[in-house]
């Protein structure tokens, strides 16, 4: 994370805000385009995982293959789709500046080709999730951070076009990401050998390939609020808004990592107790992490949320207007979807995902009928953010009812054992933030005084408040055993 956001800095300060405001729209229109490589790789995750659950070696082979032969052929297929996709954004939609058009295309296609090596490394990112190699998922990506940093510090010292440069770093750093994750696996597991001719399941290739068609409806709702919100904020008010958009997609991304961790760590396990038959095992950690992502990500956010103007003066050094209310109300979308969002890991795990992703999508798609009519009424540019919210929370109440529905999770031991243990640390961080803030005047101290009040009352809440016995008792023996390592190492 703090790698992250120092390269976002110095990318920001060398590209200025036009170029970076390019770069953000170009990147998130590539996105917006390439939703399938989200749903392969929930559908990857999930069928890997399921396979480990069974302890088939020859199912876990074959698993693999499909997956990878796959993600192949949309792969290809999907740089096609962008590249056509691409002359009909340019001439009739995207407001770009005519001096900046040739660079803007040309990094519109180091994106696509950028796309493609990241789906066809989605099978080896499943592989090593599922074995629960954490650590290896981990260097590689912080492998990954470092060369973004080293690709954004060469920007500083070259007269080249920027742009463009940045563009190919980028696509560079993710072949060799790439490159280093199937080495791995391959060296590491024996289901990660190619084998088409054997290993290629006709009927398992259909049952995955229904599975991700459905799932492909929550990743097309997702890009809605992350991607599309892009190319209505630059029709309606210009490139510029693109790069406080960009900024606000950056920061909140950085900071949801912490809890994305979190949820990559459980998933497995979720996933493979479903397919070893053990349901209330598998909503047992769906509540557990439920509780756990929302009070790890709100550990952070909530303070940054408060003191978001300083924290961006301090990242960068020219703050784009409406780079702190879009960054505001982003992280406050991410905390309404967390309370309910490990419901869909159970619903996928389970497999029944029809019904729940149409639906889903139908609400988060809305998104783009009502912006669209609220901006031609004159409504500012937060206006987008604050129908995501709304959406967010009607999203939130229908996964309580289908994941009953189709997980059969109990609904009120969801809320009491997940939801309710985080709300009154919450509410404490956010009162002892904002108390601190309004009565402090010097600007680092009142940042250093919100941020350690709120963060410590928080913490002290989730000892008292939000922890059970029994996860009490987990935690003291951890503890334990690393005070025992560190004597017997000392």
């Amino acid at each position: 994370m703090a790698i992250g956001l120092y390269t976002t800095r110095i990318v920001l300060d060398a590209l200025g805000e036009i170029n970076y405001g390019i770069y953000a729209l170009v990147a998130g229109v590539v996105g917006m385009l390439a939703v399938l490589q989200s749903a392969m790789s929930t559908t990857a995750m999930r069928y890997m995982s399921h396979s480990l659950g069974t302890g088939d070696e020859v199912l876990m082979a074959k698993t693999f293959n499909v997956i990878f032969f796959l993600h192949f052929i949309i792969g290809l297929g999907l740089v096609v789709f962008i590249e056509i996709g691409g002359y009909f954004l340019f001439e009739y939609f995207l407001d770009i500046p005519f001096n900046k058009l040739a660079d803007a295309k040309v990094v519109f296609h180091l994106m696509a080709i950028t796309t493609f090596i990241a789906i066809i490394a989605v099978p080896y990112d499943a592989v090593i999730n599922s074995h629960e190699n954490l650590l290896a998922l981990s260097v590689v990506d912080i492998i990954g951070a470092l060369l973004k940093l080293s690709v954004a510090i060469y920007l500083t010292f070259t007269d080249l076009n920027l742009l463009i440069i940045y563009g190919i770093g980028v696509f560079l750093v993710q072949f060799i990401m790439r490159i280093m994750k199937q080495q791995y696996s391959i060296r590491k597991y024996k289901e990660c050998k190619i084998n088409f001719k054997r290993g290629i399941d006709k009927n398992l290739i259909k049952e995955i390939m229904a599975f991700s068609g459905w799932n492909l409806f929550g990743s097309i709702a997702s890009m809605t609020e992350t991607q599309i919100r892009g190319i209505i904020l630059n029709m309606f008010f210009g490139v510029k808004i693109n790069a406080s958009e960009g900024i606000a997609r950056t920061a909140s991304g950085q900071i949801n990592n912490i809890s994305v961790s979190l949820t990559r760590a459980i998933n497995p396990q979720l996933v493979k107790s479903e397919g070893s038959g053990d349901r209330q095992k598998m909503l047992r950690i769906t509540t557990i992490s439920t509780k756990f992502s929302v009070l790890l990500f709100a550990l952070i956010a909530i303070p940054v949320i408060i003191e978001m103007p300083f924290l961006l003066n301090i990242w960068l050094k020219d703050v784009p207007e409406y780079a702190v209310i879009f960054a505001r109300l982003t992280l406050i979308s991410l905390l309404i979807s967390k309370f309910t969002f490990e419901i869909t890991n159970a619903i996928r795990a389970v497999g029944r995902i029809k019904e729940f992703q149409v639906v889903e999508t139908i609400i988060l798609v809305l998104n783009i009928p009502i912006t669209f009519a609220l901006f031609k009424l004159a409504y500012p540019p937060s206006t987008i953010y604050f129908v995501s919210i709304l959406l967010s929370i009607i999203t939130s109440i229908y996964r309580l009812y289908i994941g009953n529905k189709i997980a059969k999770l109990d609904i009120s031991e969801f809320i009491k054992n997940g939801i309710s243990p985080t709300l009154l640390p919450i509410l404490i961080a956010i009162l002892t933030g904002v108390f601190v803030q309004l009565l402090i005047e010097n600007d680092l101290i009142k940042f250093i005084s919100a941020f350690s009040i709120s963060i410590l009352s928080m913490l002290i809440c989730i000892r008292f408040f939000g922890l059970n016995k029994y996860e009490l008792g987990k935690i003291n023996s951890l503890i334990q055993t690393a005070k025992r390592k560190i004597y017997r190492n000392g």
